[in-house]
């Protein structure tokens, strides 16, 4: 699994699973934002967390995808204090998802003034 780390008011190219983080210099309150372009018979999960407590959970293969979608995403509204820590979390155990461009997101990350 890759570790990246997310730009602040833009967007983060992400190709296969992994993790992103940002590390918040700034309080207040932030939007992150991810769509994923999936394979069929996807098994992608998607965790955004806040200092590592889940916020927003979507997928894995118990729940969804559907074997024929073609892109999942969420997004989830913080509230940051200086020093919290933002992550997103792409796993899955799905054979469809192990190759290394399986899957493709874009994650946006933008503190609202």
């Amino acid at each position: 699994m890759a570790i990246n780390s997310l730009q602040l008011n833009g967007s983060s190219p992400f190709a296969g699973l992994g993790t992103s983080l940002y590390n918040v210099l700034t309080a207040g309150p932030y939007t992150v934002a991810i769509t994923s372009t999936i394979p069929q018979n996807s098994g992608l999960q998607i965790v955004i967390n806040q200092n590592s407590t889940p916020i927003v959970t979507i997928g894995g293969i118990a729940s969804n995808p559907t074997p024929t979608q073609e892109s999942m995403g969420t997004s989830a509204n913080l509230q940051c204090a200086v020093n919290d820590v933002i992550s997103v979390v792409l796993s899955s155990s799905a054979i469809a998802d192990q190759a290394p461009n399986a899957v493709k997101s874009v994650i946006n990350l933008f503190q609202v003034l």
